[in-house]
């Protein structure tokens, strides 16, 4: 795909695709001074359909950067080893090493006395919760 943005615009996007903490400026209104541009002509870009998709395209793809989710795993890895509980547990959910929360299902009848009917949507409810937890180890 030919480039759909002008070079002024492609360097603005670029800027916006660094995470807040560490652009350089460390605004938009200092971008744009820096650059020479009017901050309103920054905010109609960001505005346009063809710079929107595109800023959309990138983000997504910055998203599914096996590169970054491993910094983010390695980071948990390492505030765990520091002792951070909640850091050991998200890497232990993420890399699928935690077993997955045991479900206890209590029913007032007895076993014998369960109709099929009931039966089926007890098996049921506890098997949509089995992947749905799946889903949700997916995620992370």
């Amino acid at each position: 795909m030919d480039n759909i943005l002008d070079e002024r615009q492609e360097k603005f996007l670029n800027w916006l695709l660094v995470p807040q903490s560490h652009r350089v400026p460390s605004s938009q209104e200092k971008y744009a001074i820096q650059e020479g541009v009017d901050e309103t002509t920054l905010r109609r870009w960001k505005k346009k359909p063809m710079f929107k998709m595109e800023w959309e395209r990138r983000v997504t793809d910055l998203q599914q950067s096996p590169e970054r989710t491993q910094k983010i795993l390695d980071s948990l890895y390492a505030r765990a080893l520091e002792g951070d509980n909640n850091s050991a547990k998200l890497y232990l959910q993420a890399t699928n090493r935690l077993a997955p929360t045991q479900l206890h299902v209590e029913h007032s009848q007895k076993p014998s006395e369960i109709s099929d009917a009931e039966l089926d949507a007890l098996i049921a409810s506890v098997a949509h919760s089995e992947v749905e937890s799946r889903k949700e180890q997916k995620l992370l």
